[in-house]
């Protein structure tokens, strides 16, 4: 009987206990930013439960919303005050372009390796492992048949 009244206070303190900038993360925003405060996690997945960063950037976009800014207006905004550093992407433009392609310019340029070289590899000709004829006398040649033969026997 005791159990299931706990039960519910206990569930009742943890709802009571959310802190509200959790719903203001469900704008979707929150989620392009990076935290200020060194956690190197986004606003909308900052783990810090008092986090002064994090609380100013999501009142900072509740503010510009409410003038009627839209998406662009805002990150350009975040990107004035804080820098391109803010971005949880970067944007697609000179050099960040390479964090976006580099890794498929890297994949097909081995997959275009691996190819070259197993048709190197497979168009070589054929030798023995060392590289030279074997060379064998005629006595040892006559001792190989002779032991060969008695092998067959």
């Amino acid at each position: 009987m005791m159990r299931p009244l706990v039960l519910v206070a206990v569930l009742g303190l943890l709802l009571v206990a959310v802190p509200r900038h959790v719903h203001a993360a469900d704008r979707g925003l929150a989620g392009e930013f990076m935290c200020q405060c060194g956690c190197g996690l986004t606003l909308a997945n900052c783990t810090h439960l008092s986090c002064g960063p994090r609380d100013q950037a999501l009142a900072e976009i509740a503010r510009l919303e409410r003038l009627g800014q839209n998406r662009g207006q805002i990150r350009a905004a975040f990107i004035q005050q804080y820098g391109e550093g803010v971005l949880a992407a970067p944007l697609r433009r000179g050099f960040n372009l390479l964090a976006y392609w580099g890794p498929y310019w890297v994949i097909v340029s081995g997959a275009l390796m691996i190819v070259a070289l197993a048709a190197a590899w497979a168009r070589r000709p054929k030798t023995n492992a060392g590289g030279v004829e074997p060379v064998l006398t005629d006595e040892q040649r006559e001792l190989l048949e002779r032991e060969l033969r008695n092998l067959k026997d």
